[in-house]
């Protein structure tokens, strides 16, 4: 059962989190949907989760209609090495693709160093830029390795026990080390890939679109590596989806291309639209094109009609591909073979050839 008390206070917190309160420490980076458009229709729900962390829900924040915002956890646990400990009550949360979205410290808390000497605005702003980089590798070190155990009773230099090892002093704020670690292993730990799960569970057209249109790389590409989640593909997903091959980036064309499903290869728009790339894009990416629609279960009519009327203008490269294409789908009409017998002979003799050898395979059958 829900603790409605605690449901409550995280309620205020959320309040608290779209308009600025001076005595609270918020660093949050721009979310996928931007937040300050919908505080208004805010809802709230908690997730259960099975984590070795002190906190086991995750709150997420919704639209009135369903559309996921944000997620986030309230972390309270202590910072404790060589058997002394630093209390840590802080909110860390994360944007619906799963990225770091921002820490929130409510009601005076703060984060502090060695002897408890608290952080300064540009230790939270270094902290901040440490926990949104995914690809440090504090993943790779141990808690213990952290620093180096002195062999004196020296003060401790990192708040709990040590110096700070040289190894991992430009992934940690100085003085910190411990607490930068701990919250990165939490920010790309497992509750991370519980949040993309949860959106991926909630992801539609609307969604998707949304995700498609962050200014995010990072957003795009995980929109992009999920495109085969949507059972069906609207015409509004179709045109953003080829607005990304007009945006000649090789990586998320590439990518959009290896995640279509042979399921929604089946639509005859998609099948056109892409077709109708010929010519273009690049060339890496037009092969890949063709080599998708080798993909679908059947080469749409539309597609078969469309191709025929333009093969006069194709390069010889171009036209030797669609022959494969044809060839894969087993594509035999009149038209097709008529069109064909017209642009030989061809300039260049290896195209010469395909052609010829299309035509001797196919002239008995033909629809």
């Amino acid at each position: 059962m829900i603790n409605w008390i605690k449901v409550f206070w995280v309620v205020v917190s959320l309040i608290l989190f779209c308009f600025e309160n001076g005595d609270d420490i918020r660093y949050f980076q721009p979310s996928t949907l931007p937040i300050e458009d919908s505080t208004d229709v805010i809802t709230l729900s908690i997730v259960s989760i099975d984590d070795s962390l002190e906190s086991d829900e995750i709150f997420l924040a919704n639209t009135a209609e369903g559309t996921p915002l944000y997620y986030f956890i309230e972390l309270q646990t202590g910072i404790c090495f060589d058997n002394k400990c630093r209390p840590l009550d802080i909110l860390v949360y994360w944007n619906i693709t799963g990225r770091y979205l921002g820490f929130e410290l409510l009601d005076g808390e703060f984060l502090s160093k060695y002897d408890h000497t608290p952080f300064t605005e540009k230790e939270y702003e270094e902290l901040h830029h440490l926990l949104a980089d995914p690809f440090l590798p504090l993943g790779n070190y141990a808690f213990e390795e952290l620093v180096k155990i002195p062999d004196t009773d020296k003060p401790s230099v990192d708040g709990v026990s040590g110096a700070t090892s040289k190894d991992v002093l430009e992934y940690v704020v100085e003085g910190a080390a411990y607490t930068t670690h701990k919250l990165w292993n939490v920010v790309h730990g497992p509750i991370r890939e519980q949040v993309m799960r949860l959106t991926e569970s909630s992801l539609d057209p609307f969604l998707f679109r949304k995700i498609l249109q962050s200014t995010d790389q990072s957003d795009r590409t995980w929109a992009l590596e999920r495109v085969s989640l949507l059972s069906e593909l609207d015409g509004a997903v179709i045109e953003a989806l080829i607005g990304v091959f007009h945006e000649e980036e090789y990586f998320q064309s590439y990518l959009l291309l290896k995640s279509l499903s042979s399921h929604q290869l089946e639509s005859e728009d998609l099948q056109l639209k892409l077709f109708d790339l010929v010519g273009k894009v690049d060339q890496g990416i037009e092969n890949l094109i063709f080599d998708k629609l080798a993909d679908a279960s059947h080469l749409s009519p539309a597609v078969v009609d469309h191709s025929i009327s333009i093969l006069k203008d194709l390069t010889g490269a171009q036209l030797v591909r669609l022959l494969k294409l044809y060839s894969h789908h087993r594509v035999k009409k009149a038209e097709l073979m008529g069109e064909l017998s017209r642009i030989i002979p061809h300039e260049n003799k290896y195209v010469d050839n395909q052609v010829l050898q299309f035509l001797e395979k196919n002239s008995d059958s033909f629809d």
